[in-house]
């Protein structure tokens, strides 16, 4: 079993050098020189103990307050003209651009991992939570006298460090520079070196990240000085996205130890050497038999415009290195780069009911949506999947609004429980999560709308004046026993010609128990149908305000609590001037109903129900006399009624259930009385 990176012995590290034809990164070279130092050797081990014990005390490796974490970077080119700031800038912007994509699973490229994707089964292309960002405010004093407050964190003619940045040199540190991710742009690292980085970068002590001058950023080069990105094939940016994994504690792919070794990433597979050129997917056989070298990551040496991605194992062990580093990160630098909701992702049906046993798979949908005229290409994954389930999702990269699917199957072979599933949708404008619950536990969900009638009219009492409510109008609905509630869904129609004014609420039959639906939202448009759900998306007010939205206070109140008796909905108007009716309303309760084959109530004990399994035709029969009415009700996995019957008793009841036309699977078929309720099991073979 892999190790964490963080156990990477340090010997390998220094006794393992590169065996290629170039040398593109330093990182090892370099590292092997600061080992020499004792004092530094100490210290890189204290820090990475310390990373260790970070570990140990979070509960898993996904950042616990799951917020974007926004890295001030400072860009540094020593041998830069003042004259070339404006061109430098943008050269430093488009490098952070790529750096932003590619972290982010954004890249132009991303999409390539569809199909290469087939030759690396478990391997999902990672998503960080980050966004870097040239800091522009609370610079060092008396660095640089061009470095102006509100301008970018970048130097210009200034040396960084002690001025050496070949692989041995002192150049990758600046205490000057504390808080800051550090680029520095040199015109020669020594030798084929093009880039190098410490391994488990430093912010407290100023590390920085060394790019050569002809391989940073995409944009246009600036002569003036002698700073160019087209060393073709290293003249797309990644030579920093590279390096950047390097500070944030990740090796190269093939570890730099051969098949002997491995990279310490549990979804990496093990290699023996690095790869250049441009190699396919699945071209190149790994140390393993059946798997193949990743040559498309980022951590490789393979051309720039051939590698395109991180695993998922890689992101979670850059995150938690990024959130070990967070509170060194200097204050105040960033805010223009605060990160906004300029998207939504919301769960439409949650929880979803499972059960092993069938072997069905579990399918979530998710809405997302865009504001502010927000485009960029959006990374949607998924985590928190039983053992052994696969995850699926679809579209895994959207950029518009839509609807997004997620499937977790092989549930046959995953123990029962209930699930917390955690959607991300990561961009380079920040993340957002939307959890949903599978309850993989052989129960389902049995849903049951109840309506008022359709022309109920219903006047709602004008306001007593200004912010001044007017008598309550108050209707209800009967529900029956339906068993422990699960969830509650409403839906309420109603016309009025100014709706900010209206409160709306729904009690539960023992009159103590509400939740207010609609609390004086919007402003005068007119009218409202809308169905309130809790994790539902914000209200969207619009003439007349119409779909799906959170109720203003959560309506899993009611969880829990028996569905019997009479709800009540009840509405009154806190303005004069302006009123309406209640047209109709409803309410959809769900509970759950275990899968068991023997869940008699003592009520109904002399039920039987054969052949089970059978191609869809049963026979229920009730050996005890009964002299009400008794109903059949048969429903799939998810809840859905697909038949109901009602029956005159006689003695020696038997009566033939045929729901031949529904496809294989486990169904519930509940048989109920005035003497009582029973669910039983059924299987059409």
């Amino acid at each position: 079993m892999k190790k964490s990176v963080i156990f990477l012995s340090i010997f390998i590290l220094i006794s393992n050098l590169v065996k290629a034809q170039t040398e593109p990164c330093g990182m090892e070279k370099h590292m092997e020189e600061m080992m020499k130092d004792p004092v530094f050797a100490k210290e890189w081990n204290d820090n990475q103990d310390k990373f260790k014990l970070f570990l140990e005390n979070r509960p898993n490796n996904r950042q616990s307050s799951m917020n974007t974490v926004i890295i001030p970077v400072a860009v540094h080119f020593p041998q830069g003209n003042e004259a070339d700031r404006d061109c430098l800038e943008d050269l430093a912007q488009s490098q952070i651009d790529v750096l932003n994509a590619d972290w982010t699973a954004t890249n132009d490229d991303a999409d390539l991992w569809d199909v290469a994707s087939v030759f690396y089964p478990g391997v999902v292309h990672g998503a960080a939570n980050l966004t870097f960002c040239l800091a522009t405010q609370n610079h060092p004093n008396g660095w640089d006298p061009d470095l102006i407050e509100g301008q970018p964190a970048i130097t210009i003619g200034h040396t960084y460090g002690g001025g050496n940045y070949s692989t041995g040199g002192n150049g990758g540190q600046d205490d000057a520079w504390v808080g800051y991710f550090n680029i520095v742009v040199a015109p020669s690292l020594g030798g084929s070196t093009i880039g190098w980085s410490y391994l488990g970068g430093s912010i407290a002590s100023g590390h920085a990240v060394l790019i050569q001058d002809n391989v940073f950023g995409t944009g246009s080069s600036c002569p003036g000085s002698s700073v160019s990105g087209t060393n073709v094939p290293y003249h797309l940016g990644r030579t920093a996205t590279h390096e950047a994994g390097h500070f944030f504690n990740l090796p190269h792919t093939w570890a730099n130890g051969g098949c002997g070794v491995d990279d310490g990433i549990d979804d990496t597979p093990v290699s023996d050497s690095a790869n250049y050129g441009c190699p396919g997917p699945g071209d190149l056989p790994g140390c393993v038999a059946g798997e193949y070298d990743l040559s498309m990551n980022y951590m490789d040496y393979t051309n720039q415009d051939c590698m395109y991605m991180f695993t998922q194992g890689q992101i979670n062990v850059s995150e938690s290195y990024l959130s070990f580093l967070e509170s060194q990160f200097k204050p105040n630098t960033t805010s223009n780069c605060s990160v906004s909701n300029d998207f939504t992702i919301t769960a439409t049906n949650s929880p979803v009911f499972s059960c092993p046993e069938t072997g069905e798979d579990a399918v979530f949908e998710f809405e997302f949506n865009t504001y502010n005229d927000y485009n960029a290409m959006t990374v949607i994954s998924a985590s928190g999947a039983p053992d052994n389930a696969t995850v699926s999702v679809s579209p895994s990269f959207i950029n518009s609004n839509g609807t997004v699917t997620v499937t977790i199957g092989n549930l046959a072979n995953t123990a029962q429980g209930d699930y917390t599933i955690t959607v991300s949708a990561t961009s380079f404008a920040g993340a957002q999560y939307s959890d949903v619950v599978l309850k993989n536990n052989c129960t389902s969900l049995q849903c049951t709308e109840f309506n008022s009638n359709e022309n109920l009219n219903l006047a709602i009492p004008d306001g007593a004046g200004n912010n001044q409510y007017g008598d309550p109008i108050t209707t209800t609905l009967s529900v029956p026993d339906l068993g422990t509630i699960s969830s509650v869904i409403v839906n309420v129609d109603v016309s009025h010609t100014y709706i900010q004014d209206l409160q709306i609420a729904l009690f539960h039959p023992d009159l103590e128990t509400y939740a207010v639906l609609w609390q004086r939202s919007c402003d005068g448009e007119d009218g409202i149908d809308v169905t309130f759900s809790d994790g539902a998306n914000a209200i969207e007010c619009a003439n007349p305000t119409v779909g799906t939205f959170a109720p203003f206070e959560v309506l899993s109140i009611f969880e829990g609590m028996t569905s019997e008796g009479d709800w009540l909905l009840y509405a009154r108007d806190g303005y004069n001037q302006d009123s309406g009716v209640i047209n109709d309303w409803s309410i959809e309760i769900c509970s759950e109903l275990a899968l068991s084959a023997d869940n008699n109530s003592n009520l109904l004990e002399n039920i039987s129900v054969y052949p089970n399994p059978s191609s869809g035709t049963f026979n229920v029969k009730l050996n005890d006399f009964i002299s009400s009415e008794i109903k059949i009700s048969v429903y799939d996995i998810l809840g859905r009624e697909i038949l109901q019957n009602s029956f005159n008793t006689l003695p020696n009841f038997n009566e033939e259930i045929d729901i031949s036309n529904a496809k294989p699977g486990i169904y519930l078929m509940t048989i109920s009385s005035e003497r009582g309720k029973v669910t039983r099991r059924v299987i059409i073979n």
